[in-house]
């Protein structure tokens, strides 16, 4: 059975147990026809990531999302929460191994001598040290933090070559930092845009309990029948030792594995994968992100590796998947869904 056909209604925690299969709108997919054949592939619901969206690109991702046949309470918004970001850059900056570049707040002046990395949470720049290790876009890029540079910033020596673009997130690495407690303007603006269209999921990323229910109270303050479900996105250690805290202020949780990742290096992320299963199945509906058929970003089939590890988790009783690069920016974004719903179901039943 394809299509709206399909039982969808399973964003809460509670609901049937079959898994679900969430796709993420991108570049790569942005458009009712794409977005159709994901739903036609076997979608559940879409995710829209707001941390790359001003409130007009909502609106086109959002009409999008529903010209392909999703309703609005199966798209789910997706917040910046506590995450730490960049801030918009004229250009993208193309970087090599020494340089040096200036991690300053928004809204500082340009350095005529080093390249300036606009961060938007002050908090964050103020609870750098010298010496730590700052990992931009998931661990793609490595910055080392080497001395305090004007106006509460840092000059950060790169490690390795690539490709810093506006929006990406920021993790630091070996010694976990506080997430942002307070909610963003920006997130503000996109929540009440996406309630007045009708959506009714949000997830937030970064979560604490304090954040949860900010937004929380935000949406109901904009909604008065309250209808509203809440997805807490697991991504630094210390979530995962309060789960327990988690829980009963989220509908969901999601396991992150691209910020988790970047924040504990890879070695660590098995551990702390085996933990949250551990403590969140049976307690509440857990989803997982971050790479699941990573390889279908540029191959038509998934890995052994990818189709084996999907059935284990379904096995061990998660609660879904959540898609990213697969769909958003990746060649094969229908066959990504396509696989996953088959092997979630194969698995499932």
């Amino acid at each position: 059975m394809t299509g709206m056909a399909r039982s969808r209604g399973a964003l809460p925690a509670e609901g049937p147990p079959r898994p679900m299969v969430i796709a993420t709108l991108g570049p790569a997919s942005a458009t009712a026809v794409s977005a159709a054949a994901l739903r036609e592939a076997g979608a559940d619901a879409v995710r829209l990531n707001g941390s790359f969206l001003d409130e007009a690109g909502l609106r086109g991702y959002l009409a999008a999302a529903l010209a392909g046949g999703f309703s609005p309470s199966h798209v789910v918004v997706d917040l910046q929460g506590g995450k730490t970001r960049l801030g918009e850059l004229a250009s993208p900056i193309e970087v090599r191994t020494g340089q040096i570049l200036w991690l300053a707040p928004l809204g500082s002046a340009a350095d005529p001598l080093l390249p300036r990395l606009p961060v938007d949470r002050a908090g964050f720049l103020g609870g750098l040290r010298r010496g730590d290790t700052v990992r931009v876009d998931d661990g793609r890029l490595v910055l080392q933090i080497e001395a305090p540079q004007g106006a509460g910033g840092w000059a950060a020596r790169v490690c390795g070559e690539g490709r810093i673009e506006s929006r990406k997130g920021l993790a630091l690495h070996g010694r976990e930092s506080p997430p942002g407690a307070e909610l963003l303007d920006r997130d503000r603006a996109l929540l009440r845009l996406a309630l007045a269209e009708g959506v009714t999921d949000f997830a937030v990323s970064y979560a604490s309990c304090p954040l949860l229910e900010a937004v929380r109270r935000e949406a109901a303050s904009h909604r008065a029948d309250r209808s509203i479900r809440i997805h807490g996105k697991i991504e630094q250690p210390n979530a995962i030792q309060r789960l327990p805290e988690l829980m009963p202020v989220a509908d969901s949780l999601w396991l992150c594995r691209g910020d988790l990742g970047a924040e504990v290096g890879l070695e660590a992320l098995p551990r702390l994968q085996a933990a949250a299963l551990e403590g969140a199945i049976g307690r509440v509906r857990l989803l997982i992100a971050g790479q699941v058929l990573h390889h279908m970003t540029v191959s038509p089939r998934p890995t052994r590796s990818e189709v084996c590890h999907v059935a284990d988790l379904v096995w061990r009783g998660v609660g879904g998947f959540v898609l990213s690069d697969e769909t958003a920016t990746g060649r094969y974004g229908p066959e990504a869904v396509h696989w996953l719903r088959r092997l979630v179901d194969s698995a499932a039943w």
